[in-house]
C-alpha cells in the first residue's frame, strides 16, 4: 500500500470494519488516540476494554474543545477535515450546536457519516463533504476549521494556504495530531500509517506563510501514552479468544507489535501528541 491520495483512500475503505468493530458501534465513532489516566486499570473483559478506549477518545475531544475555547469558537459553521467515520463532527454538533462540514476524501465512509449523523438526532446539522481538504471544494466561509489526527496526511504549506482562504477574518485552525523531527521515528510511521508526519516548527512556518499566528500549544503526549498500552490489550485479547484465520491473526500479531512500538516511542518522547490552535490575522 502506498502512501499517496489514492493509497491512503484504499487503506482507510479496507479498514472501515475493523475500526467499527473496535471502536463502534456508535453514533459517535472515533479512530484517533485517546486519554488515560496513569493509575487507571485494564479492564478484564474485551468489551471492557473497547469502552475504556472510546471513553478516552471523548475525553481527549473534550479536554481539546476546553483547551480551543471552543463555546467561543466552536459554535458556528466548523469544516471538520478528515473526518473518519463522523465522530467529531457529530461531537461537535450535539456538545457545542455547531453545524459541521464533514470533509472525507474516502467515499465509502460517507454513508456511515450522513446514518451516524442522522441516529444522533443531527442530520440537519452534519453536512458531508467528500474531497480533498488541500482544494475544498464549495463556497462556504467558515469560523473554524478542525483536523483531529488527520492533518498528518496533508500537504502543510498547501492546506494552509487553502484553509486561509475559506476561514473568516479572525477564524480558527484547530489540530490535534502527533508530531517528530526524528528520521529514525518519522519513517517507520509513515510507512505503516501513510502519512507524512512533521514537526510542530514546520506546521508553525507553513501557517506563518498563510497568515496564520499559532496562538496556544498543550502538549498532551503524557495523558494519551498509555491509550496504545489499552489498545494492545485490546488487540491481544481478541487475539487470544477469537477464532481468527491466519490471514486475520497475522495482520492482529503486526498490529499488536506496531501497537507496542507505539507505546514504546510516546513514553520516550520522540513522538509527541499536541494540541495547536492557529488564529488568521
Amino acid at each position: 500500500m502506498d502512501g499517496s491520495a489514492g493509497g491512503v483512500v484504499e487503506w482507510y475503505e479496507r479498514k472501515t470494519e475493523g475500526i467499527l468493530s473496535k471502536y463502534g458501534p456508535g453514533p459517535r465513532v472515533h479512530f484517533h488516540t485517546g486519554m488515560i489516566d496513569p493509575d487507571a486499570e485494564p479492564e478484564p473483559t474485551l468489551e471492557g476494554l473497547r469502552g475504556q478506549l472510546v471513553q478516552s477518545q471523548e475525553r481527549l475531544l473534550r479536554e481539546a474543545s476546553t483547551f480551543w475555547c471552543a463555546y467561543g469558537s466552536l459554535g458556528g459553521l466548523v469544516l471538520d477535515v478528515g473526518c473518519g467515520l463522523g465522530g467529531s463532527a457529530i461531537f461537535l454538533a450535539q456538545e457545542h450546536g455547531a453545524t459541521v462540514h464533514a470533509l472525507t476524501n474516502v467515499p465509502g465512509h460517507v454513508r456511515y457519516i450522513e446514518g451516524f449523523a442522522a441516529e444522533a438526532g443531527v442530520g440537519d446539522r452534519v453536512r458531508v463533504i467528500l474531497g480533498d481538504a488541500c482544494n475544498i471544494p464549495g463556497t462556504s466561509t467558515y469560523g473554524a476549521s478542525g483536523a483531529v489526527e488527520s492533518s498528518c496526511y496533508l500537504d502543510r504549506d498547501a492546506w494552509f494556504r487553502n484553509l486561509a482562504g475559506r476561514l473568516r477574518h479572525g477564524g480558527h485552525v484547530f489540530i490535534a495530531d502527533t508530531f517528530t523531527d526524528l528520521d529514525e521515528f518519522r519513517k517507520p510511521f509513515d510507512r505503516y500509517w501513510l502519512t507524512r508526519i512533521g514537526s510542530m516548527e514546520e506546521y508553525i512556518d507553513a501557517a506563518a506563510v498563510s497568515g496564520f499566528e499559532l496562538e496556544a500549544k498543550l502538549d498532551v503526549t503524557s495523558m494519551t501514552s498509555r491509550f496504545w498500552e489499552f489498545s494492545s490489550l485490546y488487540s491481544s485479547s481478541l487475539l487470544r479468544d477469537q477464532h481468527l484465520s491466519g490471514d486475520e491473526s497475522r495482520r492482529l500479531g503486526r498490529s499488536i507489535r506496531w501497537q507496542r512500538r507505539l507505546m514504546d516511542m510516546w513514553g520516550s518522547g520522540k513522538l509527541t501528541c499536541v494540541l495547536l490552535s492557529f488564529r488568521l490575522e
